[in-house]
């Protein structure tokens, strides 16, 4: 660690620092709770259907365990529809321990009223704002609304809140001054605002940045294009976090990922526009919900993300098939020791699963599940030659040649030690996330699945890590009724924080 108990990194951030400063996450994007929000790539959904999906931890009690955020954007709260409510698990030795839990909200904060529709938190990550070693809850509301529950001695609850103006929070050190800081983009703006830390309890930073993140060059002539910061990380190694952007093209209704752009950390916070990330072929590298690990543990943060599917009029795979794309931090933003890899659906993986239409990729989450020093990967597909596929997450191992298909990890409701029936519409796996709830120096694998409204149906499986590897051996079950999640309309949508 830094010196600085508590600070907790945006979703699916795990980068270069840690290294020094081990970090665990979990990405569970609702709508996919998060999943929407967190740009996290809706391919599998299917109307009326809101699948669940893991985020990541904080440690909002500073009792030196992870916690566990879990998104519910569409819950019914005193009646109004699809209000959003986020439940905090706490983390313990044993794991995530649903015995201490919070139940957060929108109406909770004495700062306005929830509308229906509001979704809160259906965007939620951790980070110490304030600097006072304990982490805040950042979460979104609406199209324009951040929130910030500050954390304390008794977790989320009775240390306040502020209200401010921005969406798509990233959290990271961009300035290297050991203070959190906090990066939002407008709905339909290339501009964003870096606002440095430390932030008073009225949700004053020290001062702000404008950030001008608009798309340029091909493919981007076209004034719908956007520019969404995406995910924080020290991806060329120089103490400072880096900004993650996606560039994304406007076509049949429906914003679609063409680019990545990385933008360096700087001392006065003017983050310096870095290369657009290129696979191995020198084509622009892209995807959705990009997150940053240190897989090969070199000292760089690298960037994962995944691209299941496109939308173009009808859902297509994209050119190069359904995939999981890598690539390696460097000084310059990419490494040159090892290339940019791509994963597809033709993968050498256990039992040689072929994956169904448009699934293979989707919910990337990074995390070190062995405590070896490499980050793994963790993703979802529907694996099986029928038209549905069974739903499955494949646990990519890091390593010092960076992340391969050796010693791959599948997962589904058929595996011994998950339990639940095997409703291969339940969309388990809908979201991942790979977090450290039991302070074991290996992260837990949190699967989101999506579940029928009310009662005992489980809405994510939490796998403990351990120096072996993933286990579903001591499964943790989170259920709805134990976890006092509100009602929503059908099934329901959850998702993991970050």
């Amino acid at each position: 660690m830094t010196g600085r108990p508590g600070v907790v990194q945006p979703l699916g951030y795990v980068g270069s620092r840690t290294v020094m400063r081990k970090r665990a996450f979990a990405c569970l994007c609702v709508l996919l709770a998060v999943a929407s929000a967190c740009s996290g790539s809706n391919s599998g959904d299917k109307p009326g259907r809101h699948p669940a999906v893991p985020s990541s931890t904080s440690d909002f009690d500073g009792d030196g365990y992870s916690d566990l955020i879990i998104t519910h954007s569409g819950a019914t709260v005193h009646g109004v529809r699809d209000a959003g409510e986020v439940v905090v698990v706490h983390g313990s030795e044993r794991g995530p321990d649903t015995a201490r839990r919070e139940v957060i909200h929108q109406n909770d904060l004495g700062l306005g009223k929830a509308g229906q529709g509001g979704g809160f938190g259906a965007r939620s990550l951790g980070a110490d704002l304030d600097s006072d070693g304990y982490a805040d809850l950042v979460a979104t509301a609406g199209t324009k609304t951040l929130f910030v529950v500050w954390g304390g001695e008794r977790g989320l609850s009775g240390d306040g809140a502020a209200r401010l103006t921005g969406m798509s929070p990233v959290a990271g050190d961009f300035n290297g001054d050991g203070h959190t800081d906090l990066v939002s983009t407008g709905t339909d703006t290339d501009i964003g605002t870096l606002a440095l830390g430390p932030f008073t309890r009225a949700g004053e930073p020290e001062r702000s940045v404008r950030l001008d993140l608009a798309p340029e060059g091909e493919p981007f002539t076209s004034g719908d294009d956007i520019a969404t910061a995406s995910a924080a990380g020290d991806v060329t190694g120089d103490g400072r976090d880096d900004l993650v952007v996606t560039w994304s093209v406007y076509g049949d209704g429906s914003h679609i990922p063409r680019a990545t752009v990385l933008y360096r950390g700087a001392a006065d916070g003017r983050l310096v526009k870095g290369p657009r990330l290129k696979d191995a072929q020198g084509k622009d590298l892209f995807g959705r919900a990009p997150v940053t690990a240190d897989i090969d543990k070199d000292g760089y943060a690298d960037v994962v993300m995944g691209l299941a599917c496109e939308m173009l009029g009808d859902p297509v795979p994209p050119e190069g098939g359904s995939r999981v794309e890598i690539s390696y931090g460097g000084p310059t933003g990419q490494g040159s020791r090892l290339e940019p890899v791509r994963f597809t659906e033709r993968a050498a993986l256990p039992g040689s699963p072929e994956f169904t239409y448009c699934t293979f990729g989707d919910a990337v989450s990074a995390g070190d599940t062995n405590g070896d020093g490499h980050a793994d990967v963790a993703f979802s597909g529907r694996a099986g030659t029928d038209a549905v596929g069974r739903p499955t997450v494949i646990l990519l191992l890091g390593g010092a040649e960076g992340l391969t298909t050796r010693g791959a990890r599948l997962f589904s409701r058929l595996t011994p030690g998950i339990p639940g029936s095997d409703d291969i519409e339940a969309d388990f796996g809908s979201g991942t996330a790979l977090l450290d709830t039991d302070r074991d120096q290996s992260a837990e694998l949190a699967i989101g699945s999506s579940a029928s409204q009310g009662g005992s149906d489980p809405i994510a499986w939490v796998l403990p890590g351990s120096a072996r590897g993933i286990s579903a051996s001591h499964t943790v079950t989170l259920e709805q009724d134990v976890l006092g999640i509100a009602p929503t309309a059908g099934r329901g949508s959850y998702g993991f924080g970050r």
